[in-house]
């Protein structure tokens, strides 16, 4: 039996700081790179509403189909000192389509764990029918799957217990123009 999910709390991001994460990535993307940027917000007025209003670009490795953050303890600290909350990440596809690999959500597994909001955003420049996407995992289907995953790498994943699809668009999501953000670069 599929419990109802709770209610999650809206999120606003800035469709300019999804353009701005492209250019900061572009040198990546025209070698066929991926790159990531980490998403982080505050809870407004009401704790009903959070704003991603801080895009971190951390140094990072990537390849032509994976990227990964690195010094992790230098994000944590840059959330820490201005009392951000993780909202998620933000990465590249850029030779392919607009999508979560395995190992794209093995990766929003750990932000969706901390906080059930939180939205992974894939820029797929080269994809002309979707170039943006904004996805979490279906709970609790998808989610619960994801946790007790002990695989690593790419893989694939047998159909949830609910029936859910693994993932999905986030309907909790608002594009929002008045959202301002500031870009930390910790490269």
């Amino acid at each position: 039996e599929l419990k109802k999910a709770a209610q999650l709390r809206d999120v606003h991001v800035s469709v300019a700081l999804m353009e701005e994460f492209l250019h900061y990535a572009r040198s990546n993307t025209a070698r066929g790179i991926e790159s990531c940027g980490i998403l982080a917000g505050k809870l407004l007025a009401g704790d009903s509403t959070f704003a991603i209003n801080t895009l971190i670009i951390p140094k990072q490795q990537g390849t032509t189909d994976t990227v990964q953050a690195l010094n992790e303890e230098e994000i944590f600290e840059a959330q820490f000192e201005r009392e951000l909350y993780p909202m998620g990440w933000i990465h590249t596809h850029p030779t392919q389509t607009c999508f979560l690999s395995s190992v794209d959500v093995h990766t929003q597994c750990g932000y969706q764990t901390m906080l059930d909001e939180a939205v992974a955003i894939v820029m797929a420049p080269s994809d002309r029918s979707k170039r943006c996407g904004l996805f979490r995992l279906s709970t609790p289907g998808g989610l619960t799957l994801v946790q007790k995953c002990p695989l690593r790498g790419f893989h694939t994943h047998p159909p949830t217990d609910t029936g859910q699809e693994l993932y999905e668009l986030c309907g909790h999501v608002f594009l929002n123009p008045r959202t301002k953000h500031e870009v930390l670069d910790l490269r």
